[in-house]
């Protein structure tokens, strides 16, 4: 616990923190890794067994059960924008400690280049990287982790450097079945910045979750409140109109009450339904999402998530859409194994 304060002294002594509304860069740091937490709502960070994948998100969830484990997840996006994210785990002989991470990607595709008359005069391409390595040990009921990101994003002629860091801690009561976590999340910067100078920010963020499996019921449901570094994470809108008084001068718009509204943007509720050992069933729902990218008056299922898993001999196979809006979703695959069960007699 004492290392656990000294981080969280730390890190809430940092007095810049990103702010919203396009101010950061690497966004991609905060997309779903796999389909089974993207199933989840895309955000997750108190799920604690075999999947490598949860990781990311929170270094803490590093365990003995993930050793030897591989994942490959791949997603599949609208204009035709491609993601994903290759993980594996170990765990070391010493001191409960395993270490693990992998390589995210998000590559955006190749685009004609033309001059100001609108002439093709060739191509160019974008890509994203993130390649993250960390560790976790665990003492009891709780665990502690860490990993170190290197960053790298390629846009045309543009480019970018910079190095990030996750720190989490996890409390495990495994006779009730809960789960509790709290994560900083890419606190880091740039190394080498798109235009010479022009230091952006990272997506910090600071989230914390609650997991629990009931016990006369087969669902996990997890509750994540994430971004707790700033409280009003709400999109402020330029398109809303102003009131006009009776006399036809201009006055602000009524100040209205966006207090529960503030508060469910920080919001992610998801549920994973286990049909015995081998098959299960996911469903997720973000808040921000949904108020952000959906239409007024159509809003459809934006912001939900629903996906499934399977187990087929030593494979686990998992399928996820994400509705992002009436444009699209993102559909995402992952296939894991044990690389360990190949060399088992």
């Amino acid at each position: 616990m004492k290392i656990l304060s000294a981080l969280c002294s730390l890190f809430f002594a940092v007095t810049s923190f990103a702010q919203y509304g396009g101010s950061y860069t690497y966004a991609y740091l905060n997309m779903s890794p796999s389909a089974r937490v993207g199933a989840l709502s895309g955000l997750n960070i108190t799920t604690f067994d075999q999947d490598v994948n949860f990781a990311y998100q929170n270094p803490a969830l590093l365990n003995a059960q993930m050793d030897g484990r591989l994942s490959i997840s791949h997603a599949f996006m609208p204009a035709a924008i491609n993601s994903g994210y290759v993980a594996y785990a170990k765990q070391l002989d010493t001191r409960n400690i395993t270490m693990g991470g992998g390589l995210l990607y998000r590559a955006y595709g190749n685009f004609e280049m033309t001059d100001i008359n609108g002439d093709k005069i060739g191509n160019f391409t974008a890509g994203e990287y993130a390649l993250n390595w960390g560790a976790a040990y665990g003492e009891n009921k709780l665990r502690y982790g860490a990993n170190a990101k290197l960053l790298y994003s390629q846009f045309e002629s543009y480019n970018s450097f910079g190095i990030a860091a996750d720190v989490g801690a996890v409390f495990l009561d495994t006779a009730k079945r809960f789960t509790m976590a709290l994560v900083f999340r890419n606190i880091g910067t740039q190394l080498d910045p798109f235009t010479a100078s022009n230091y952006e920010d990272l997506p910090f963020q600071i989230d914390f979750g609650i997991s629990k499996r009931l016990a006369h019921l087969p669902l996990r449901l997890s509750f994540t409140l994430h971004d707790l570094q700033t409280f009003d994470i709400r999109y402020d809108d330029p398109n809303i109109s102003e009131n006009v008084n009776i006399f036809g001068a201009d006055s602000t718009a009524e100040e209205k009450n966006y207090t529960v509204d503030k508060i469910a943007r920080h919001l992610n509720i998801s549920g994973e339904f286990y049909f015995g050992k081998t098959v299960m069933a996911r469903i997720g729902y973000d808040h921000m999402r949904r108020k952000e990218l959906s239409v007024e008056t159509r809003r459809g299922f934006t912001g939900f998530s629903l996906g499934f898993g399977i187990k087929i001999n030593k494979y686990y196979i998992d399928y996820a859409h994400e509705f992002y809006s009436l444009a699209g979703g993102n559909h995402m695959i992952t296939i894991g194994t044990d690389l360990d069960a190949f060399w088992k007699k």
